[in-house]
């Protein structure tokens, strides 16, 4: 049955991006909307809301998908990736105060 609902998120993914939806809310939007069918689905016929899933239930899976996502975007808090910002509103401000502009037109 597992098999069933991750054809589905992977239905709803393609669906959610080829109608406009932006990768940023398609992507966890899709896994969140078939987390809640399988879990909805779980309950309705079998009483559990844990029954279709292969390893715990649907709270894990969200819990799971909240702490990855703590740990992968949390890390740019570290000092490593200041000077990424920086480099970009340099140029911003060298561009915009023709600094850097072409000099081929004089």
């Amino acid at each position: 049955m597992e098999h069933l609902f991750l054809s589905l998120l992977v239905i709803i993914m393609i669906a959610a991006l080829a109608s406009g939806f932006p990768v940023a809310f398609a992507l966890p939007g899709s896994a969140i909307i078939s987390i809640g069918l399988a879990a909805f689905f779980g309950y309705l016929f079998e009483g559990d809301v844990s029954a279709y899933f292969a390893t715990d239930g649907p709270i894990e899976w969200l819990t799971a998908g909240i702490t990855n996502f703590r740990s992968n975007y949390w890390d740019v808090e570290t000092d490593t990736l200041i000077a990424i910002p920086l480099f970009i509103f340099m140029g911003i401000m060298l561009q915009k105060s023709k600094i850097a502009g072409d000099q081929r037109n004089k």
